[in-house]
């Protein structure tokens, strides 16, 4: 009872933005450790170099232009995303809250197929959670688990690529991989399988303000190695987002995720959530930075453990890419 409620909570913890290229869990370990600090701390320095040359007068059509690429998956923009989501977990067995906070550096590389150009995405996902202490948990008459305090730890590190036609609006589509790796600091915070699947983008942006912008980026992981102390995975999350243009940089609707674990029995698969939310690109000194905020509510979810309400927040430095 309790090993089945820690495991439909590590789905749950689970989920949001996760792709690949092959990388071995220990170059993945290195990239937490080492290379991504180097590559944020870099990129402040290039920021603070091109953003005091380029940036200090952008006018209404570039900041027009740089929010247009933030929405895009696929787009040329550089960004240091960074998100935290609040998140109720409500279920016949099991009830709670998780915070986690979510760095994401996100990385477009221009390639060139004939005349066509492309982009090359690269976007690490590592994962910071505080939960509850399902180390220590106790089980009540009717079933239902207790947890004992709270936990804070890394969890899973998740990796995307996706390439694409380089497109600032229309009909962009991207296709990659996606991974995950076995990084979390608790059994409890992550899945404690190597997970690999592909990647789609499919996506309208509208040109222009009185438009909407929508889309779907579907992932979906397989265990794929061959420990035999945990359970095989095999579970789908299907960002989809209907955004509105208020005007040139602002954006009103949702971004949800759909999650389905196929390892769970069909009543207890599916969770389906809705939002409303807001976001806008702003200049914080040389630097434009996305912000956002949204409240979802998910309408479809397990009986005995499953999310409820979730609110997230995303604060995203844009940085001068090294390749325009």
């Amino acid at each position: 009872m309790i090993a089945d409620a820690i495991s439909k909570i590590n789905i749950i913890l689970i989920k949001n933005h996760l792709n690949a290229l092959f990388y071995t869990p220990e170059i993945v370990l290195m990239l937490t450790k080492k290379i991504i600090p180097c590559l944020v701390a870099g990129a402040a320095c290039i920021a603070n170099i091109s953003y005091a040359a380029d940036t200090d007068n952008l006018t209404p059509a570039e900041m027009e232009k740089i929010a247009k690429m933030t929405a895009n998956p696929v787009g040329a923009a550089w960004m240091l995303w960074t998100q935290y989501d609040n998140t109720q977990i409500r279920g016949d067995k099991f009830s709670g809250t998780v915070s986690r906070t979510t760095f994401q550096p996100v990385m477009s590389f221009p390639l060139k197929f004939g005349q066509s150009d492309w982009n090359f995405i690269v976007r690490p996902v590592l994962q910071y959670y505080n939960t509850p202490d399902l180390g220590h948990v106790s089980t009540k008459s009717n079933g239902s688990v207790v947890a004992h305090g709270r936990a804070s730890g890394m969890g899973d590190t998740g990796l995307l690529t996706l390439l694409g036609p380089n497109k600032e609006d229309g009909f962009v589509w991207g296709v990659g991989a996606t991974q995950i790796f076995d990084t979390a600091e608790n059994d409890f915070q992550g899945q404690g399988r190597y997970q690999v699947g592909p990647a789609l983008l499919v996506a309208k942006l509208a040109p222009h303000p009185g438009g909407t912008n929508v889309g779907v980026l579907a992932q979906h992981w397989w265990s794929a190695d061959n420990k035999s102390n945990r359970k095989d995975t095999s579970h789908t999350d299907i960002q989809y987002f209907i955004n509105y243009r208020l005007s040139g940089t602002e954006l009103v609707g949702m971004s949800p995720d759909i999650t389905i674990d196929w390892k769970k029995d069909q009543g207890d698969r599916l969770t389906l959530p809705i939002g409303l939310g807001y976001s806008n690109v702003i200049k914080m000194g040389k630097l434009p930075v996305s912000f956002a905020v949204e409240l979802q509510y998910s309408i479809v979810s397990p009986d005995d453990t499953g999310t409820r309400w979730n609110m997230k927040f995303m604060f995203i430095p844009v940085l001068p890419s090294p390749f325009i």
